[in-house]
């Protein structure tokens, strides 16, 4: 360890403190010879010198001297060794190897090498976490978010390599051959896996709607792959349990085999329905595992009936007619009030556009709404009849004083809370054009709730342009003015899509049509869950005023297919609860939710279904280039094989081990060392000791 002396200030200044400090003994010892009358020269030298000593120390510590200790710090060669966790290790026939043996070797090679490295264990995966122990259960292969953590957590370090042992197969994020070499350090690969060409059939690819409506087709897409299997026949067969409801033999054209065939299937069964997809051969296959993917749909009794009615033909029809058809759930009709007659019968929403008209006022047409308590939404323009609208009592007042109109530009209300849109966060719709809108107030009931306000000429209002409210239990929503076709033609031009037009009517359309049941205790999921994802439950709890609260604790009761019952309970945040569960396997699964601590505590229950994660199975021959690749564009070196004492003597070689050399640098103050200051009051008390003795003063 080095020690010196250093200063804030410029050592310069030590001289003008020296001679300070000569300057002061000498008016105390040697002015007009004052004490050498009285005592011998070297006597006199002597106090002189203590003096001089405590007058310099003192001094010289008004320029903040402090002590530097400078430590030689050897550092080793950093070496993170990054095993991949995926599935696809444990599925060939390998698989008693990796998941036996293979551990402990990869351990005996790390503490090898934990003497002249420091060694940083890493598994990957869906997500990085440390090494401590790998099972081969992670559903994705994810090369990206492991480089992506390293060059955030090692990026900055000298002297560092990463071990990379893989089977170089993926199936999430970025390609790993493009994202290695901004890593900046040499990464050496080790080829897991299987690498020889293999004979083997899977289901690599299965699309299908997630709703499905009785007494209807739905249509599914199977990607079938087959390799090394040419001029053999393959067996699809699609089951909903255990009941067959369709078989199609494909013929194999070559030895890297892909088809994706269409089929439709006969929904008969409502509810939540798991279907398996198997393909099969006579001969001897790699292996089984990725024969077979399972699907979840859930059916509904029917579609949503949408009618659409109007007596004028406008533009802004065959928008809102093709935003709704975008959801599968729907289904709209138009109606031509002139020249048919409209029927409510199972009718879940009619839009009525500009009705009632100039034309007519529909009196008829409200009173069986009225009577059948049809949920209505209503799209006012220059057509319609204000006057008529006011006396419907449908909780809005218009000014029907004048016919006049004016353009108004939609305005975010940032608190309206009855469904959220796509567009909220970006206020895409402030950007598109004005719609015509009548002039004067617009008056709501106080139950109303507004999505947007009017911006006028620039100036924000508070004049209502979508609004929502209710009448006699009746749902009523509103659009106060004309050209809406105008946003979704813009919306396209701006954004090459028109995914938020869509949205806010389908979000409007399912607001209004749905059935609204003010639960106390409300639970939302996904219908299904890929095996080895985490399954995410929200839950909310309103008190007998429908107010939010989560003051009392939920417990969660999960069972499954065979009878068992699992326990849980809710986390609560800041307004709602939530539950992760992770690792359930696949099938089908039923819950009770209680809650615990009301006066009345309430229950419900649901289901949901795991299905069968094949991701890692789609391709199980071990991938030699992405691994040769990655050495080659970061100076590594590639391992065809697991070769211990190979792998150890490459990594003990002096080129790799040599380490770096830092220094560390601490900093004393000089004012705070006891033996500084003590040596101060020692010269001090000397010199006054010395002074007593020899002239008695």
């Amino acid at each position: 360890m080095d020690i010196s002396l250093v200063t804030e200030y410029s050592l310069w200044w030590i001289l003008p403190i020296f001679l300070l400090s000569i300057a002061i003994v000498y008016r105390l010892y040697f002015y007009k010879q004052r004490l050498i009358k009285e005592i011998t020269v070297w006597k006199t030298v002597i106090l002189a010198s203590l003096r001089f000593l405590v007058v310099f120390l003192l001094l010289f510590l008004l320029i903040g001297p402090r002590i530097r200790y400078q430590k030689r710090i050897e550092n080793k060669p950093v070496l993170i060794v990054a095993q991949d966790n995926s599935m696809s290790l444990k599925m060939g026939q390998d698989s008693s190897y990796y998941l036996n043996e293979y551990p402990s070797d990869l351990n005996e090679l790390i503490a090898s090498l934990q003497d002249d490295y420091e060694v940083r264990p890493l598994s990957f995966g869906k997500k990085v976490t440390a090494l401590s122990e790998f099972d081969f259960t992670s559903p994705l292969t994810d090369f990206s978010s492991l480089f992506q953590f390293v060059k955030d957590n090692y990026g900055n370090l000298e002297n560092v390599q990463m071990l990379l042992a893989s089977d170089g197969l993926y199936n999430s994020g970025s390609n790993p051959r493009y994202l290695s070499s901004e890593i900046g350090m040499p990464i050496h690969t080790i080829q897991l896996g299987d690498t020889l060409e293999i004979n083997d059939v899977s289901i690599y690819s299965l699309k299908s709607n997630r709703i499905g409506f009785t007494n209807t087709k739905l249509p599914i897409k199977v990607g079938v792959k087959a390799l090394n299997f040419k001029n053999k026949k393959l067996l699809v067969e699609i089951k909903n349990k255990a009941k067959l409801l369709l078989q199609d033999e494909i013929k194999v054209a070559s030895d890297n085999f892909y088809l994706e065939k269409d089929y439709l299937l006969d929904l008969e069964q409502k509810g939540l329905q798991k279907y398996s997809v198997k393909v099969s051969s006579s001969i001897e296959e790699y292996t089984l595992k990725n024969n077979v993917a399972d699907f979840v749909v859930d059916i509904l009794d029917s579609k949503r009936k949408i009618v659409l009615a109007f007596d004028q033909y406008h533009p802004d029809i065959a928008a809102v007619k093709s935003a709704i058809l975008e959801n599968s759930n729907f289904d709209c009709e138009l109606v031509n009030l002139n020249q048919s007659q409209l029927s409510l019968e199972e009718t879940n929403l009619i839009v009525l556009y500009q009705i009632p008209s100039k034309r007519n006022s529909y009196q008829d047409l409200f009173k069986k709404i009225e009577l059948s308590k049809t949920p209505t939404l209503i799209v006012v323009g220059v057509n319609s009849d204000l006057n008529s609208l006011n006396f419907l009592s449908l909780g809005v007042r218009l000014n029907s004083e004048n016919e006049y109109y004016q353009d108004a530009v939609y305005l975010e209300n940032q608190n309206f809370s009855l469904f959220n849109l796509q567009s909220k966060e970006k206020n895409v719709f402030e950007k598109l054009p004005p719609i015509l809108i009548p002039f004067g107030d617009i008056n709501l009931n106080n139950e109303s709730q507004i999505l947007a306000y009017q911006k006028i000429k620039g100036v924000d209002t508070q004049y209502p342009l979508i609004a929502f409210g209710s009448v006699e239990d009746r749902k009523v929503g509103w659009i106060f003015g004309e050209g809406i076709w105008r946003w979704k033609l813009a919306e396209f031009q701006l954004f090459d899509s028109n995914a938020h037009f869509n949205d806010i009517v389908n979000r409007t359309i399912q607001y209004l049509a749905l059935k609204e049941k003010k639960d106390q205790l409300v639970i939302r999921h996904d219908k299904d869950f890929a095996e080895g994802n985490q399954v995410n439950i929200q839950a909310e709890l309103y008190n007998e005023s429908y107010e939010l609260i989560n003051k009392v604790d939920l417990r969660f009761v999960l069972t499954n297919e065979d009878g068992k019952t699992y326990n849980y309970q809710f986390s609560r945040e800041e307004n709602d609860y939530t539950l992760t569960i992770n690792s359930l396997k696949n099938g089908r699964y039923n819950y009770k939710v209680q809650t615990v601590g009301l006066s009345e505590n309430l229950e419900r229950s649901g289901e949901f279904i795991v299905r069968s994660n094949n991701i890692e199975s789609k391709k199980l021959q071990a991938e030699t280039i992405t691994l040769k690749q990655i050495s080659e564009s970061t100076n590594g070196t590639y391992f065809g094989s697991f070769d211990s004492q190979k792998i150890k003597t490459h990594f003990l070689n002096d080129i790799y081990i040599k380490p770096t050399i830092s220094y560390e640098s601490n900093y004393g103050n000089a004012v705070s060392l006891i033996y500084l200051l003590s040596f101060i009051i020692i010269l001090m008390i000397l010199e006054w000791f010395l002074r007593k003795y020899w002239l008695g003063n």
